[in-house]
């Protein structure tokens, strides 16, 4: 019997505890290796590693910020404005305004992928 891909809509769930991504506690975090899980999750860990593939998580969780994104593409509205941890905070204003940019186009890209999946 062939293996099933994974449908788009499994990536909305936390892969540790298997919740859906939404508000907090459960809002999604991607790490540095490219995994995502809820924040509560991440909190809880045992060890300061990717339960996936052990690559160190060299930052505390609340510095970690929120995959909005992928929050939207769950179904939730993202915040109004991004969520700026310490390390976004210390960069200069142009460079904030642009990463703020960037979050917004891939917010919008959500959208746009959000609407294409239902037509399956």
């Amino acid at each position: 019997m062939p293996i099933q891909a994974p449908q788009w809509t499994d990536y909305l769930n936390c892969p540790v505890c298997c919740r859906e991504f939404g508000a907090p506690p459960r809002s999604p975090i991607s790490l540095g290796c490219g995994h995502t899980l809820c924040r509560h999750c991440l909190k809880h860990l045992h060890r300061k590693q990717c339960p996936f593939d052990q690559t160190v998580i060299q930052v505390e969780a609340e510095e970690l910020v929120v995959n909005t994104a992928l929050l939207q593409l769950a179904g939730y509205t993202p915040p109004a404005q991004p969520y700026h941890p310490p390390c976004i905070q210390a960069l200069p204003d142009h460079d904030r305004q642009a990463y703020d940019a960037i979050v917004r186009c891939l917010e919008h890209l959500a959208v746009f992928l959000k609407y294409c999946g239902n037509g399956e």
